[in-house]
């Protein structure tokens, strides 16, 4: 279980590195259009958040080691602005993508539901708040590991 807990941390700390990415700066010239997608390989996306918007749920389920592990995660800013949000909160519902599962689902939010199983204060350099939700005992015993990987302070709920 020891292993389980560091691969998840070890993932934890890939998907933190990937937000912590700049990202390029977009031109304002305009681009020739793309030929349009087959409608079977179009997905529904959620429209952009609104300006209050200070939160995002991720929800999904990947397989770690011939298990399924099953979250809904949620990450709050303390400080950041809307760009940052975004960044953060869609590199990190491709994570279970990146392992072979599918994307997570992600919901903007004006604030993360309380009560939670556990939270991870200073996330991403200070601007964050994680907040666990459906989480099995023993994937919840390795989350202050993960959580301090992240650069933040386990509070237990």
């Amino acid at each position: 279980m020891k292993q389980q807990g560091l691969i998840v941390a070890v993932l934890c700390a890939i998907a933190l590195a990937g937000c912590s990415q700049s990202q390029p700066t977009v031109s304002a010239e305009p681009v020739a259009a793309a030929a349009p997608l087959p409608t079977s390989a179009v997905e529904p996306v959620q429209p952009a958040p609104q300006a209050q918007t200070k939160a995002c749920m991720i929800a999904g389920e990947f397989q770690l080691m011939g298990q399924r592990i099953r979250s809904r995660d949620c990450v709050q800013t303390t400080a950041a602005g809307e760009p940052d949000l975004q960044r953060i909160c869609g590199s990190l519902s491709q994570t279970s993508a990146q392992m072979g599962g599918k994307a997570g689902d992600l919901t903007y939010l004006d604030a993360c539901p309380s009560p939670s199983q556990g939270s991870c204060k200073g996330l991403f350099g200070g601007s964050f708040d994680g907040y666990y939700y459906e989480r099995a005992a023993d994937d919840l015993a390795n989350l202050p590991a993960s959580c301090a990987q992240g650069g933040g302070s386990w509070v237990a709920n």
